[in-house]
């Protein structure tokens, strides 16, 4: 018997209450002095994913951030995910097979929560259930995510869109924020 998406939607939610907050030194950082960033995000389409890595690029390149590394949720069944979404070193995801019953990533994760990121941003808008998890487990110094979404707590900066949504505006307010070398 399938249990109704809602049903597992609130209890997925109770149980990340629950769960225990990442052990984890919490400190301030923005691009200029961030050594390492991590990126999740719900793969959406094709030029979402192609956004998402140019983003990781542009860090690199123009922050001398040493590392950038990306986790994707991908909301299919292994023979359904796209061709483009790869596991790769610095870019890697999980699916449906890798959630429980109420949304609970069980494999796949470990790696990328473990990894002690100096910044983390949330590209998921905060509402995807499996991706909380990964927001709330992670023991980045510091998490950036949007005002108003289910994640919103679990993150250090919160930054407010206001009306606006969309990747482009997130970007532009992530630089305009974390490119500041007074913030820390």
């Amino acid at each position: 018997m399938k249990i109704a998406k809602p049903l597992r939607n609130s209890f997925g939610r109770k149980m990340l209450r629950k769960e225990l907050d990442a052990v984890r030194l919490r400190r301030g950082y923005n691009f200029n002095s961030a050594h390492s960033i991590g990126i999740i995000y719900k793969d959406i389409d094709e030029s979402f994913y192609k956004a998402i890595r140019e983003y990781a690029q542009f860090l690199k390149v123009n922050f001398e951030v040493k590392t950038v590394k990306a986790l994707g949720f991908v909301d299919e069944l292994p023979k359904k995910i796209p061709n483009y979404q790869q596991h790769a070193l610095d870019f890697d995801y999980f699916s449906k097979e890798d959630v429980n019953w109420y949304g609970k990533p069980i494999k796949g994760i470990e790696s990328f929560i473990n990894e002690d990121f100096h910044i983390l941003l949330d590209f998921s808008g905060g509402g995807v259930l499996p991706l909380n998890y990964v927001l709330k487990e992670s023991r980045a110094c510091m998490k950036v995510g949007v005002k108003g979404t289910m994640g919103d707590r679990y993150c250090d900066l919160i930054i407010d869109m206001g009306q606006v949504s969309g990747i482009d505006k997130f970007v532009e307010h992530l630089n305009q924020y974390l490119s500041n070398s007074k913030i820390r």
